[in-house]
C-alpha cells in the first residue's frame, strides 16, 4: 500500500498554520509544520484576501520544506463561529438479504443526511456519526465487516456554518494554488484533544486563541454542544497596553515573557521597565502587576464560557476542563481555572515532535479527523507518489447553485471511486427512521465585548476588587461540583 500524507490548513485568529502528518500506529505522526502571522485574518475569518493568500502560500512553503512533501491538497479547518449543530437519523434497508457492511454503506448514509440540509442559508461542513445500529440490535461505533440482514441505521450530528464565510474561505485557499479535499469544523476536531475517558465522562475543551475563544462539550464519546466568544489573548495585550500606557507590541511581548494568569502565584520581585506612549520616561512594574490585569481579563472570558454552558444545562463536567490554544501558553492558567471550578483541569499540549505547542492543537486535530474519516469510509485520499493525474469532471452551474459544498464532497468522492472496494450484493435504498424526527439545534452565544475591566491609569487593582469576583467564582465552583 502506498504511503499517504495528510495536510491540514488552520486559518486562526492571528496566524495561519499548516501541519503535515501521517497515520502512525493508533495516532498521528507530524513530519512538518509551518506558521505565518498575518493581519489578513481575524477570529478565524479572512479580512484581507491578498494578505491571507500571501500568508497561506508562505506557511505551506514552510511546511513543504520542513516535511519534504510537495503540498497541493489540504484539509481545511473552519472555526465554530456562525455555526449550528443538529442531530438526525438515517437508515439503509437490506430487505432480508445478508449484506456485509462496508465504507460505501456508511458514506451513503452520511451523504443522505448532508443532502437533507440543502437550500438553507447555512452550509453543511461535517456530518459525524454518533453511533450506528445494525439490524436494530447492535449499537456500534464502526459497523464495517459486520453482517446485516434488515438495516443499518446511523445517529449523526450535522455541523453547519455560514455559507458566505465558507465560500470565501475556500475561494481564498484555492486561489492560493491549493485544492481543498474536505472541510472539518473545530467542533468535531476537538474530540481528538480528549482521552477516551474524558470524552465518555463529559468534558469541555476550551481553545483560547488570539481573538477567539472556542469551546465544545463532549459526553458519551460524542459532541453535544459547541460555541465561541470573540475574545482572546490579544485583548489581554490591549488591556496591558492601556493600563500601563505602553505600546501594544511591547505589552504583548511582556505578556508572553513575564505574564502570569494567577495573581496569587505571580512574581513580585523582578522589575520590568516599560516605555511610555505619552512620556519619555519608562515605568517599572513587576510580573505581579501584569498578573493583576491578566487574571481579570481571563476570569471574564472564562466566566462567559461557563455562563453559556449553564444556559445549555451543562452543569456537570465529570471528565474535567481541557484548555488549549495559543493563550494556554500563559503561566498560571491551570491554577486560575482550578480556583474557579472544582473539576480537574488539564492544559493540552500536543506531544508530536515539532508541534509541541498548544496553538497547533486545532491543526493536528484536523489531521486526526481526516485520518478517522478515511478509516471509517475506507478512503484513500492523499497520494505522495507520482501517479497519473486524474481528470475530475467539472460541476454544472446548477450543481454549484444548489449546494456549494457538494462540489467539494463530490471531488473527494470522485477521487476515491478509483480505489478498489468490495462490491455490494444489492443496491441500497434510503429510508427515514423517523418520519418527523426533530433536530436538536444549538446556536452561537452572542458575546458583548464592550466592558472595560481596567482603566488606563496603570494603577494596581485594589485588594477589594480581587474579592469582587469571589462571588461569581464561588458560584461556578459550586455549579461544577
Amino acid at each position: 500500500m502506498k504511503e499517504h500524507y495528510y495536510v491540514a490548513l488552520d486559518i486562526g485568529s492571528s496566524s495561519i498554520k499548516t501541519v503535515v502528518g501521517e497515520k502512525f500506529h493508533d495516532g498521528v505522526n507530524i513530519i512538518g509544520t509551518g506558521q505565518t502571522f498575518t493581519d489578513g485574518i481575524s477570529k478565524g475569518m479572512i479580512t484581507d484576501f491578498d494578505l491571507a493568500k500571501s500568508a497561506i502560500k508562505d506557511t505551506v512553503k514552510k511546511a513543504s520544506i520542513s516535511s519534504g512533501v510537495e503540498i497541493d491538497e489540504v484539509f481545511l479547518k473552519m472555526p465554530i463561529t456562525d455555526s449550528q449543530i443538529k442531530f438526525g437519523e438515517e437508515a439503509i434497508r437490506f430487505g432480508g438479504e445478508s449484506t456485509e457492511i462496508n465504507g460505501e454503506h456508511i458514506e451513503s448514509l452520511l451523504e443522505s443526511l448532508r443532502e437533507k440540509e440543502l437550500g438553507n442559508d447555512l452550509e453543511v461542513v461535517t456530518v459525524f456519526p454518533v453511533h450506528f445500529i445494525v439490524d436494530d440490535l447492535h449499537e456500534v461505533k464502526d459497523p464495517k465487516e459486520m453482517v446485516a440482514t434488515q438495516s443499518l441505521a446511523v445517529e449523526a450530528g450535522i455541523v453547519l456554518i455560514n455559507r458566505t464565510l465558507l465560500i470565501n474561505t475556500v475561494k481564498c485557499v484555492e486561489e492560493s494554488g491549493l485544492t481543498v479535499l474536505d472541510v472539518y469544523s473545530d467542533a468535531v476536531n476537538y474530540e481528538h484533544v480528549l482521552t477516551d475517558a474524558e470524552a465518555e465522562l463529559g468534558s469541555v475543551v476550551i481553545d483560547i486563541g488570539a481573538d477567539l475563544t472556542q469551546y465544545a462539550y463532549f459526553e458519551r464519546g460524542a459532541l453535544k454542544y459547541a460555541s465561541s466568544i470573540p475574545v482572546g489573548g490579544n485583548l489581554i495585550s490591549n488591556d496591558l497596553s492601556q493600563a500601563f500606557d505602553t505600546p501594544y507590541d511591547i505589552a504583548d511581548k511582556m505578556k508572553n515573557q513575564y505574564g502570569h494568569a494567577f495573581f496569587d502565584m505571580a512574581n513580585d520581585e523582578d522589575i520590568i521597565r516599560l516605555p511610555q506612549i505619552n512620556s519619555d520616561d519608562a515605568i517599572e512594574v513587576t510580573p505581579k502587576d501584569l498578573a493583576d490585569i491578566i487574571e481579570l481579563r481571563l476570569e471574564e472570558t472564562l466566566l462567559g464560557v461557563f455562563e453559556d454552558l449553564q444556559r445549555q444545562s451543562i452543569n456537570k463536567v465529570s471528565g474535567g476542563f481541557i484548555v488549549t490554544g495559543g493563550t494556554a501558553n500563559l503561566l498560571g492558567i491551570k491554577e486560575l481555572m482550578q480556583d474557579m471550578v472544582s473539576e480537574k483541569v488539564r492544559i493540552h499540549i500536543p506531544n508530536q515532535m515539532g508541534a509541541r505547542k498548544p496553538e497547533f492543537s486545532s491543526a493536528i486535530s484536523t489531521v486526526s479527523s481526516g485520518i478517522s474519516f478515511d478509516e471509517l469510509l475506507e478512503y484513500v485520499t492523499i497520494d505522495n507518489y507520482d501517479t497519473a493525474t486524474e481528470t475530475v469532471s467539472a460541476e454544472t452551474p446548477e450543481d454549484t447553485d444548489s449546494n456549494f459544498f457538494s462540489g467539494l464532497f463530490k471531488t473527494r468522492k470522485d477521487k476515491n471511486d478509483a480505489v478498489e472496494r468490495p462490491v455490494e450484493a444489492e443496491p441500497v435504498q434510503h429510508e427515514k427512521v423517523q418520519e418527523d424526527a426533530e433536530y436538536e439545534e444549538y446556536t452561537d452565544y452572542s458575546y458583548e465585548d464592550d466592558k472595560k475591566v481596567n482603566d488606563s491609569s496603570g494603577e494596581k487593582r485594589p485588594k477589594e476588587s480581587k474579592d469582587v469576583s469571589g462571588y461569581m467564582k464561588k458560584l461556578f465552583k459550586n455549579l461544577f461540583e
